[in-house]
């Protein structure tokens, strides 16, 4: 039993050799994509966004989709509005360029990754 799962993983491994994975550390991309559920649990520093007053006195609410990219360090390098209300997006920008993430490792080596944030604006009644 033990051979067969042994022959198994080795033939997985060479599958993912084979399918362009790479076959060592210098051979590893240098940016990868995550999903946002992986770089939430990864997020070691929040700052909550300030809810802009006209924003506020307009009743206006929604989510703030941002492409951002974090480094090897963990802090966010660059970020792009993709979607949300014009008058929230400057201070969900502000805050998440300010976040702290976990390095991700990819053969154990720092990659610099790129993401998507949800910066959610609700009011309360």
């Amino acid at each position: 039993m033990v051979k067969r799962r042994f022959a198994s993983a080795l033939v997985i491994g060479l599958g993912l050799l084979a399918a362009g994975f790479p076959a060592s550390a210098a051979d590893a991309p240098k940016k990868i994509r995550i999903g946002a559920n992986v770089a939430a649990a990864n997020l070691i520093a929040k700052v909550a966004p300030v809810y802009p007053a006209e924003a506020k006195q307009a009743g206006i609410q929604g989510i703030v989709r941002l492409a951002i990219d974090i480094g090897t360090d963990g802090r966010v390098e660059s970020l792009n509005a993709e979607s949300g209300p014009d008058v929230l997006v400057q201070a969900a920008v502000e805050a998440v360029k300010q976040w702290t993430y976990r390095p991700v490792l990819l053969n154990g080596e720092p990659v610099e990754v790129t993401t998507t944030v949800d910066v959610n604006f609700t009011l309360s009644r």
